[in-house]
C-alpha cells in the first residue's frame, strides 16, 4: 500500500475511535447541558489537534520534498556533467548492450572513426574489425569479459574511409544488481602516432636506410632462424659474402652521391637475382650479405653467385655515367663451415677476401686453407697498417735500357717492404692486400714523394736525362686528390712533369671510361707520361687503346718470356706495328735471355727492361749500376754468365 493510502486509513481509523471512545466517556461523566457543552469542546479539541498535526504532517512532508528535489537536483546536475564529460572526452567511449549491439558513442569516437552515432546506432563492433587483429586477442577480451573483469590492448581498427588505425583499449562489463551483464563499456585511446614512431624506431633498428634491406643485425636473427629450419627440415643454408670490386674509387672520384645510387641499384639487382625465399641484407659499404634457404644441395649456390655476377657486371648508367663494376663473393655452408652465424659470417667473408685476392669477379666457397688464409692476411694487413709509420717500407729501382742508344733512360719504381717479423714480404701478397683496404693511397702518396725525391737528388749529382716510372693502382688512380697531389710534389721538388711516367693497367682502362679518359688528360696537361702497363695480360685491344690518350705501351712478359713459340712471334711483330701505328713508345718487360733481347731490337722495341740487365735495386746500388752501365751484354757475355 502507498504511502497517501496508509496516511488516509489511519486518519479514519484515528477518527472513528476517538469519537467513539470519547463520546461514551463523556455520556458516562456528564448529561444534560453538561454533555452538550462537553461535546463541543471535545469537537473543537479534535479539530484543533488534527489541523496541528496535519501541520506538523505536512512540514515535515514540505521539508522531505525539498530535500528530495535538491538530491534529484544534484544527481541531475552529476549526471549531466558526467555525460558532457563522456561526450566531450578526448578518447573514445562506446556503450554496447548484451546482444553486442551499439547503443551509444562520444564525439571523440565519431571523429577519429569517420562514423556518425546515428550511422552504427545498433550496428555490431565488428564493423571497426581492420581483419588484421589475431582471433586470439578477441578470444581472451570476451572470456575476460564473460569472467566479469576488464580487458586491456592494443587493436588494429578500420576507419569508414577503410584507413586503419591503432587504439589501447579498456573493455568493462556493467552488470546490474544480481550481478548480469547488461552492456559492455569500452574506452579507446587512438595510439596511431604512437605505434608509428615505434615502428620506425624499430624500422631504423633493423633495416639500412640507403637500400631499405635489412641491416647486418637483422640479417643475423634471420640467418639464426634459418639455421633452425635447416635443423627441423634437413636441408643446407648457404651464407654469401658479397663485395663490390673497386667501389671506393667510384666513390672517391664521382662523390657519395653517385656511391650512394650506385649502392642502391646494386642492392636492387641482388635482391631481383635471388628468390623471395632468400634473404639479401646489407652489411656495410659497398657489402652484401645473401642467405640462400631451403637448398637440396650445396652445390646449387654456384649458379646463384654466378647470376648475381652477371647481373652486377652490367653497366649501371647513373646521371650520364656508364660505371662498371664486378664483385667477389665467398660463401659458407650450413653446417659444414659453421655452426652458428657469426662463425658462417667469418668464413664466407674469408673466402670472398679470397675471391678478391684471385683477381675479384669470382666467387670462392670456404675451406679449411681458405680460413688459415684469412687469418694470415689479418696478420699481415695489421703490420701493414704499421708499415709507413715504422719506416718499414723501401723503394728499389729497374733500369730500363734505350734499345737505340743502349744507354738507361728510365728506372721502374717498385715497393719493398721488410718486416722485422715477417721478414721480406713479396709484393704479390702485400699489395693486393694494401689495394683491398685503401691502404694503397697512402702507400702509393708515400712512394711519389720519396721516388721523386730521390730523382732531384739524382739529377743534383748529374743523373740529369734519368726519367721514373712509377705503378698507380686502380684504387690509388680513383682517388680525387691524385692530380693535385703528384703537381704538388713536382712543383715543391722543382721537377718538369716529362720526367715521370705513371703506369696504369687494363683493367682500370676498361672501368668508367669517361672518368679516367678525363685524369689521364689532366696530367698530361703537366707533362706527365702515360703507360699501358702489362699490356698482353688482360682483355684490352690495341684498337680500344686509340680512346685513351696514352704515351707508352709496356708489353707483359709471359708475352716476351714465350717468344720461342712462333704463334707469339706472330702476335708481338703485329702489336709492335699497330703501336707503331698509334704513336706509342713500346717497352718489353721480363727480359731475360740475349735471344730475346736480340729479337726485340730487331723488330724495333724501342725500351726493355729485366733480369737479363739486372733485378730493381736499392738507390745507391742503382746509382751505382746507372754510372757503370755502358752497352747491353751480348750473347757472349750471356754464356759467360751462364758457365759462371
Amino acid at each position: 500500500m502507498s504511502f497517501p493510502y496508509k496516511i488516509t486509513l489511519t486518519y479514519f481509523l484515528f477518527s472513528i475511535a476517538w469519537i467513539a471512545s470519547s463520546d461514551h466517556a463523556l455520556t458516562v461523566l456528564f448529561d444534560g447541558d453538561d454533555l452538550f457543552a462537553a461535546q463541543t469542546y471535545k469537537s473543537w479539541f479534535f479539530v484543533v489537534f488534527t489541523s496541528i498535526m496535519m501541520l506538523l504532517f505536512l512540514l515535515r512532508e514540505t521539508r522531505n520534498r525539498e530535500k528530495n528535489e535538491a538530491t534529484l537536483a544534484k544527481q541531475r546536475e552529476s549526471i549531466s556533467k558526467l555525460s558532457q564529460a563522456v561526450s566531450q572526452s578526448p578518447v573514445s567511449v562506446i556503450v554496447a548492450n548484451d546482444k553486442g549491439r551499439i547503443e551509444y558513442v562520444n564525439s571523440a569516437f565519431e571523429q577519429v572513426s569517420g562514423y556518425s552515432m546515428k550511422e552504427i546506432l545498433d550496428a555490431n563492433p565488428q564493423l571497426f574489425d581492420q581483419g588484421k587483429n589475431p582471433q586470439a586477442i578477441y578470444d581472451e577480451l570476451w572470456n575476460t569479459i564473460n569472467a566479469g573483469k576488464q580487458w586491456q590492448g592494443e587493436l588494429l581498427n578500420r576507419r569508414k574511409n577503410g584507413t586503419s588505425y591503432w587504439v589501447y583499449a579498456k573493455v568493462s562489463p556493467v552488470q546490474n544488481d544480481e550481478g548480469e551483464i547488461t552492456h559492455v563499456l569500452a574506452i579507446e585511446e587512438d595510439i596511431t602516432q604512437r605505434k608509428t614512431q615505434e615502428n620506425r624506431i624499430k624500422h631504423q633498428a633493423n633495416y639500412d636506410n640507403l637500400t631499405e634491406l635489412p641491416n647486418r643485425f637483422l640479417a643475423m636473427d634471420r640467418m639464426s632462424q634459418s639455421i633452425n629450419n635447416a635443423i627441423r627440415h634437413d636441408h643446407a643454408v648457404v651464407l654469401m659474402f658479397i663485395d663490390l670490386d673497386d667501389f671506393k674509387r667510384i666513390n672517391d672520384s664521382l662523390g657519395n652521391e653517385i656511391g650512394d645510387q650506385l649502392i642502391s641499384l646494386a642492392a636492387s639487382r641482388i635482391a631481383e637475382t635471388v628468390r623471395q625465399t632468400d634473404t639479401v641484407a646489407r652489411y656495410g659499404g659497398d657489402e652484401f650479405l645473401v642467405i640462400l634457404n631451403h637448398l637440396d644441395s650445396p652445390t646449387d649456390a654456384p649458379r646463384v653467385a654466378e647470376k648475381l655476377l652477371s647481373s652486377l657486371g652490367s653497366s649501371f648508367f647513373i646521371e650520364g655515367h656508364e660505371l662498371n663494376i664486378t664483385a667477389s663473393i665467398g660463401m659458407a655452408i650450413f653446417p659444414e663451415d659453421g655452426q652458428d652465424p657469426y662463425e658462417l659470417l667469418r668464413n664466407a667473408d674469408a673466402a670472398m677476401f679470397a675471391a678478391k685476392d684471385e683477381g675479384g669477379n669470382r666467387y670462392e666457397f670456404h675451406s679449411a686453407d681458405v680460413n688459415e688464409a684469412a687469418v694470415e692476411r689479418m696478420k699481415v694487413e695489421k703490420k701493414l697498417r704499421l708499415a709507413l709509420e715504422h719506416n718499414e717500407l723501401s723503394l728499389h729501382y729497374q733500369p730500363l735500357v734505350d734499345m737505340e742508344s743502349g744507354r738507361i733512360i728510365n728506372a721502374e719504381v717498385l715497393l719493398r717492404w721488410n718486416n722485422p717479423e715477417l721478414g721480406l714480404v713479396p709484393p704479390e701478397v702485400f699489395l693486393p692486400l694494401a689495394e683491398a683496404t685503401g691502404l694503397i693511397v697512402p702507400i702509393g702518396e708515400w712512394v711519389i714523394q720519396n721516388s721523386c725525391s730521390q730523382l732531384k737528388n739524382w739529377h743534383q749529382h748529374g743523373v740529369e736525362q734519368l726519367s721514373l716510372m712509377i705503378n698507380i693502382s686502380p684504387r690509388q688512380f680513383g682517388d680525387r686528390n691524385l692530380v693535385r697531389s703528384i703537381v704538388e710534389t713536382l712543383d715543391n721538388l722543382e721537377l718538369n712533369g716529362n720526367c715521370l711516367e705513371l703506369e696504369i693497367t687494363e683493367t682500370l682502362l676498361l672501368r668508367n671510361q669517361d672518368e679516367t679518359r678525363s685524369t689521364l688528360s689532366k696530367l698530361r696537361e703537366k707533362g706527365i707520361r702515360i703507360a699501358l702497363d702489362n699490356f698482353g695480360s688482360g682483355h684490352s685491344s690495341l684498337s680500344h687503346l686509340k680512346h685513351f690518350p696514352l704515351d707508352t705501351l709496356k708489353i707483359d712478359r709471359s708475352s716476351v718470356g714465350a717468344l720461342n713459340l712462333e704463334s707469339e712471334k706472330a702476335l708481338m711483330e703485329g702489336t709492335l706495328t699497330a703501336a707503331r701505328g698509334l704513336g706509342l713508345k713500346t717497352v718489353g718487360e721480363g727480359v731475360e735471355t740475349c735471344e730475346q733481347y736480340n729479337y726485340l731490337k730487331h723488330q724495333g722495341i724501342d725500351e726493355v727492361q729485366g733480369f737479363l740487365f739486372t733485378p730493381a735495386l736499392p738507390a745507391d746500388e742503382f746509382l751505382a749500376y746507372y754510372q757503370s752501365f755502358k752497352q747491353p751484354p751480348s750473347r757472349d757475355s750471356e754464356q759467360d754468365n751462364n758457365a759462371s
